[in-house]
């Protein structure tokens, strides 16, 4: 099916751009959660007139994730986990864990925007947090033994 996306998408296109996604993706959720029109004629005839629009709310989504993007890479966190003598941890960090702990200073990140790498020993690792397109943020998180 072809949409017109009325927000930038990571891996679907950008704010405006006309693209093929697949009927079930379209009609579950980019259509019922207002992030895409259908590209039908009149939508398509109607498109320079609505570039505007689609840009100035791209627009406002930047500076808000601009603004996200300057508290985040304030930010440090310290975890306390459980290690053995070599300061190998008995499980990996996980992006939900870093999530409630943003969380729990007000930030509502979601786990799948949250890249750790793998972290199985203590110690000071940085985390990227994907925040609109290409705005991202790089927080540290410190690893100590429980």
């Amino acid at each position: 099916m072809q949409i017109i996306l009325l927000e930038s998408i990571e891996r679907v296109g950008k704010a405006g751009e006309i693209v093929t996604v697949k009927d079930g993706y379209a009609n579950n959720f980019l259509l019922p959660k207002k992030l895409a029109i259908v590209a039908n004629k009149k939508n398509r005839s109607e498109l320079d007139s609505k570039m505007d629009n689609i840009s100035k709310q791209n627009d406002i989504k930047i500076s808000e994730a601009n603004y996200l993007k300057d508290s985040l890479d304030k930010i440090s966190l310290t975890m306390r986990v459980e290690s053995n003598d070599e300061d190998a941890l008995y499980g990996a960090v996980t992006q939900k864990q870093i999530s409630d702990l943003l969380k729990a200073q007000g930030h509502n990140i979601l786990n799948e925007n949250i890249i750790t790498g793998e972290i199985k020993t203590l110690g000071e690792f940085n985390i990227t947090i994907k925040i609109y397109e290409d705005i991202t943020s790089t927080i540290k998180i410190s690893l100590e033994k429980n």
